[in-house]
């Protein structure tokens, strides 16, 4: 293999294969989100449809520091539901730049035998989601207008690369 041929394998891989990449303790791609209070969360990304469709279901916990990040190839409208999800959560609807368009406030959890017709469900459009512990996006002071910050990037999502701002520094210890 040539030098150019090397170069050519790793901005493959790269675009490709992010979430595997970043991946820590054997979870899947990890990013280093900056709130606009300053807090950081570590946020699993959600890079596929079974992911994106498994989300968050069936966790009973959800610490402060931790969240999912819902990454798509178009903005558009959005639905998120709450079946087989056992922690309340807030849920945030976000552009291509990371700006926050809309914020739902402790959507309720699940119950096992609960009829789907009476599980939660959100809309908004969006570029991005993420799932934050109930409470933490009134911590974190997120409102429609601010920007979270991603540390490292989100790379290229369907052939398209999402504009988003980064923060200045590495992800800190958590």
């Amino acid at each position: 293999m040539n030098r150019k041929d090397i170069l050519a394998f790793v901005l493959v891989a790269a675009l490709a294969g992010y979430g595997s990449a970043a991946q820590k303790n054997g979870k899947s791609g990890l990013v280093t989100l900056t709130m606009p209070d300053g807090s950081r969360v570590e946020a699993e990304l959600a890079l596929t449809p079974q992911a994106q469709t498994r989300g968050l279901m069936f966790k009973e916990t959800m610490p402060d520091k931790a969240g999912m990040l819902f990454v798509f190839a178009d903005d558009e409208i959005r639905t998120f539901w709450m079946k087989n999800t056992y922690v309340s959560l807030d849920i945030v609807f976000l552009d291509g730049d990371m700006k926050v368009r809309n914020v739902f406030h402790r959507v309720p959890r699940s119950n096992p035998s609960q009829p789907e017709a009476e599980v939660a469900k959100v809309s908004a459009p969006a570029k991005f989601v993420l799932e934050l512990a109930a409470g933490k996006a009134r911590k974190s002071r997120l409102q429609p207008g601010s920007v979270i910050k991603v540390y490292p990037p989100v790379a290229a999502v369907g052939g398209k690369r999402p504009r988003i701002s980064t923060a200045t520094t590495g992800a800190a210890g958590q």
